[in-house]
């Protein structure tokens, strides 16, 4: 149990996020969702109504650096301690690469990377003043295994890849983990049902990834495998070890 723990999750307000969330939270950890969409807070005041515990919503824009800070204070003013963040905001333009924008490809990578980036700096920066720390990125399976149409995100998912390792070298003396996990093949609005069940022949297990299931290795890495850095952990059913 994470009694007397923070966890901040970004992009929490659905999907993914809303489910690390909700499993901090079944761990009696204090949680503060954070989110573009204002609709946050009343997801975060049904999370705290179920579980009766600390939780809040706050609206927070990843590629915003004010917004970053803002949403930083508020946690330390309320909680006034931040042991975990889970860096989940993300999404993303869909296209086969030559059909790509520019508009297309920048949108991409300032939500997934640079978005990252901002968020990291802000909490390291935050970590480094308290003395401790643990940050999970969310990474993606395609990164390491690509279906088409996937060109920006994945260049964007590959550098937050890259910068995981990167920022845990740096501040591995500091008592702060920096990793990542990439989710396998799982319902959120980036893969809808169509494209999942077409999908899932594809993986050994013969099945998609349940969010509440990845959820739980968010937790586990954030908060357990102390000994845990620089890692991206895929969660996939399989599939990187190999197609059946």
């Amino acid at each position: 149990m994470l009694d007397g723990k923070v966890a901040l999750i970004t992009g929490a307000a659905q999907g993914i996020g809303f489910a690390i969330s909700e499993a901090f939270a079944k761990n009696n950890a204090d949680v503060v969702l954070t989110d573009y969409n204002p609709q946050v807070a009343e997801v975060a005041q049904k999370l705290n109504v179920k579980y009766q515990g600390n939780i809040i919503g706050l609206v927070m824009d990843v590629t915003d650096d004010d917004s970053i800070q803002k949403g930083l204070d508020k946690n330390m003013d309320k909680f006034g301690r931040l042991d975990y963040v889970v860096n989940n905001a993300g999404g993303g333009v869909l296209k086969p690469f030559a059909e790509l924008t520019n508009e297309d490809f920048d949108s991409t990578v300032d939500l997934d990377l640079r978005g990252t980036f901002k968020c990291m700096r802000a909490e390291i920066q935050l970590f480094l003043k308290q003395g401790f720390g643990s940050i999970v990125n969310c990474g993606a399976l395609g990164s390491v295994y690509c279906p088409g149409g996937f060109g920006a995100y994945n260049a964007a998912k590959n550098g937050v890849m890259g910068m995981t390792m990167a920022a845990a070298v740096d501040y591995a003396d500091k008592n702060i983990r920096v990793n990542c996990i990439a989710p396998g093949l799982t319902k959120t609005l980036l893969n809808p049902e169509e494209f999942v069940n077409k999908m899932v022949p594809t993986v050994p297990m013969k099945r998609y990834e349940t969010a509440d299931e990845v959820a739980k290795l968010f937790v586990f890495v954030a908060s357990e495998a102390t000994f845990m850095t620089g890692q991206t952990i895929l969660s996939d059913g399989g599939v990187s070890a190999g197609l059946k």
